[in-house]
């Protein structure tokens, strides 16, 4: 059984690896196998099995994508709201089920993440409405280090977004009881500094935390804390155990157990951490009252087999194998005994969990094991029975759970402002380079990898790829970063770098800086910039300015700065082996895109051209000045819009690549399709960084060499070109 079990979920999870969504009708024959050698080979038939249900609900969840007008015009939605998100510019996520597209009923109802911008408060949960909204499709930003979006919105359940501005009808409907007692927790806690931090634990609502809040859970490495999982549920089903036994009766402590954890479950609304480990305890307590004993790793398999039957997506839902793996590291810590076996059981909890959290979120924290070791017993024996006590005497009402509430902020609010101060003063979080993360990993596989035959060869090859990782790159290295509509170029040279445009950063506190350019910077190990070139001040060249300033050192600042180096034509500058040579502008003519610093970047045989956003009346002076503007590497003007790019422009830099830097199904269409047109005739190839995310080249002689070909990653990368080639690659653009 535990074969089987174990294979049907490294059948449904092997869809992280698909490098395409085969076509519905591929499930036919490893389902017939699997079936066939259900008895004689059960890991293979578990693991087909598990494959074939995984496909089938894929194409099931997704068929309705390719409705006709999805992603390509406005259309008239029907929706129930399943999930509020507040955010923190009074603008609303909200999490729906479609029922109707355009007036055709759908079935199943897919879940689509809306924003909402309306002036008016937003439909409330389980509310229906009616609106207008241009759905589009999961998609990433596609750079090494960035959240996989695509990725969590699938893991969610997800398979659209949009936004919209209001509704054409709206049916509210009463508040249900869970509703009723948030309510009155808001009127309890109203003047509460600590509201934030109660909501979050005991209702799961953890929009009212501040991003500085999440930093300092992260840097402290105690975010688990405040996902209702496995350690409340467990604690909550404790207490009632407790309670339960007080009677003597065996079967009412399991009904106590049963009935509290699900009520907090219910409370925390039934997250997925809460499900995994709420249908953990309903197994482990059925074994009970059955009389039956099985082993903690069964449990857990059965547990995951069932939860990914219910939803094969949470594969996707990295919240989802973090708890998995906890417990599966609990289990297998849980044999120690003695004065300090809870002790022993939280420290090697602590440290083999690390590796996990620095693929996840590419670094560790120092301080994350001793913080747990004095915040989970803090938590498990004070704070959260309280908080169970006061959402209990909610149920009378809020006066009645109102001093209980006093007394957990007086707890809460100098522990939560310490912990904020020991994060800040000691900085226990550190970004971990990708090479020193493969080194780790490689450092703890080596005892468990020695002991299999042949180890010797292994040590050697395993020695050769440690020799190939740190051998010296390139001379240098130009990626052009995908962050939407906007624009960033990294160059580098070894360690060090100039960076070129910062993105653009948006009112709901998103930024380009945060989600692509600090991540990668920290992947790569740079840890300041020689130079911060911003072309002009349009936000999605500039946003970011200023807050890089304050994150990292910046040696030389040109361009548009309000203390910097302005750009003028015929400055330069020796940067290793490298030239700077800035040839536009000439003067500050009030025009902001063609003003633009164009920077021609050149080892003398290589050459890159960085041109801004300016248009043909500065492609024309540019060639009327003589400017060098020959290159192999030309990043298109003005994101590849039509007012740029002129044919002779094209002809005098003579590129032999070309990279548009215009984001996925942009409101403008760009690159314009005679752009492409005039590049295409002109013999150039061209990548689009929306469509193929960042391109990443290196300098190999006199040409370019480009690292990765085409849109990184697995299927859910490319569900837009699924949805109108059936998962066929679209045409080059040369």
């Amino acid at each position: 059984m535990d074969k089987r079990l174990f294979f049907f979920c490294a059948g449904v999870t092997s869809t992280l690896v698909w490098p395409w969504l085969p076509a519905w009708d591929a499930w036919l024959l490893p389902a017939i196998i699997g079936v066939v050698c259900w008895r004689s080979r059960p890991a293979l038939a578990g693991f087909l099995l598990g494959l074939v249900w995984v496909l089938c609900v894929s194409h099931w969840h997704l068929a309705w994508l390719k409705t006709p007008g999805v992603g390509e015009r406005s259309q008239l939605i029907t929706a129930s709201v399943v999930e509020v998100q507040p955010r923190h510019d009074g603008a609303s996520r909200l999490i729906v089920g479609l029922s109707h597209l355009d007036g055709q009923a759908l079935l199943p109802r897919p879940r689509v993440l809306l924003s909402w911008y309306g002036t008016a408060a937003p439909p409330q949960k389980g509310d229906s409405f009616s609106a207008i909204t241009r759905l589009y499709v999961p998609h990433a930003l596609a750079n090494p280090g960035s959240f996989n979006s695509a990725r969590w919105m699938l893991g969610q359940g997800i398979t659209a977004r949009g936004y919209i501005t209001g509704t054409l009808a709206h049916q509210q409907v009463a508040p249900g009881a869970r509703a009723v007692l948030l309510t009155r927790f808001h009127a309890a806690t109203t003047e509460l500094e600590a509201r934030p931090w109660l909501r979050a634990l005991g209702f799961g609502e953890r929009g009212e935390l501040q991003p500085k809040d999440w930093d300092m859970l992260r840097a402290l490495g105690v975010s688990h804390l405040f996902a209702i999982s496995g350690l409340h549920i467990g604690l909550v089903a404790a207490l009632g155990w407790l309670a339960g036994r007080i009677s003597g009766h065996h079967s009412i402590g399991l009904m106590a157990a049963l009935t509290l954890a699900t009520g907090y479950a219910w409370l925390a609304g039934f997250g997925v951490a809460t499900q995994r480990a709420l249908l953990m305890l309903v197994l482990w307590l059925g074994l009970l009252w059955w009389g039956r004993f099985w082993s903690g790793r069964r449990i857990l398999l059965l547990t995951m087999a069932l939860l990914l039957l219910f939803n094969p997506w949470l594969a996707l839902n990295q919240g989802f194998w973090l708890s998995v793996l906890a417990v599966a590291a609990l289990l297998w810590l849980a044999g120690g005994r003695g004065r300090y076996g809870l002790l022993r059981l939280q420290l090697g909890l602590g440290i083999l969990l690390l590796p996990l959290v620095m693929l996840l979120f590419g670094g560790i924290s120092w301080l994350s094991v001793p913080a747990n070791l004095v915040l989970i017993p803090l938590f498990s024996v004070l704070l959260i029975p309280l908080l169970l006590l006061a959402c209990g005497l909610l149920l009378i009402g809020p006066g009645a759970a109102a001093p209980v509430f006093g007394v957990l902020n007086a707890l809460f609010t100098p522990l939560m402002s310490g912990l904020h101060w020991l994060a800040d003063r000691v900085s226990p979080w550190a970004e971990l380079p990708a090479w020193i993360q493969g080194m780790v990993l490689l450092a703890l596989l080596l005892p468990l990898l020695t002991a299999l035959p042949s180890a010797r060869w292994l040590g050697l090859a395993l020695g050769w790829l440690g020799i190939l990782a740190l051998w010296p790159g390139p001379a240098w290295q130009v990626r052009v970063l995908d962050v939407g509509q906007g624009l960033s170029v990294l160059v580098t040279q070894g360690q060090r770098a100039l960076l070129y445009d910062t993105g653009n950063r948006f009112p709901s506190g998103f930024n380009m800086a945060d989600g692509v350019i600090l991540p990668l910077l920290a992947r790569l190990g740079i840890k300041e910039l020689d130079y911060l070139v911003v072309s002009h001040h349009d936000s999605d060249h500039s946003a970011n300015r200023d807050y890089l300033a304050t994150q990292l050192p910046v040696r030389h600042r040109w361009g548009a700065w309000p203390h910097g180096m302005p750009c003028r034509a015929g400055q330069w500058r020796q940067w290793g082996h490298l030239r700077l040579e800035m040839l536009w502008p000439v003067a500050i003519s009030g025009h902001s895109n063609n003003d633009s610093c164009v920077l021609r970047i050149t080892d003398g045989r290589l050459a890159l051209l960085l041109t801004g956003d300016i248009e043909k009346r500065a492609e024309q002076a540019l060639l009327a000045h003589g400017a060098p503007l020959r290159a192999q590497l030309l990043l298109s003007p003005h994101h590849g819009s039509r007012s740029s790019s002129s044919e002779r422009f094209i002809g005098v830099v003579a590129p032999a690549a070309v990279v548009h830097t215009a984001g996925f199904t942009n409101r403008w269409s760009f690159p314009a399709p005679e752009v492409v047109a005039r590049y295409r005739h002109a013999g150039v190839e061209q990548w689009i960084t929306g469509d193929d995310g960042m391109i990443h080249l290196v300098a190999n002689g006199t040409r370019w060499r480009r690292l990765g070909h085409g849109r990184p990653g697995p299927w859910y990368h490319r569900l837009a070109a699924w949805r109108t080639t059936g998962g066929n690659p679209p045409k080059p653009l040369e």
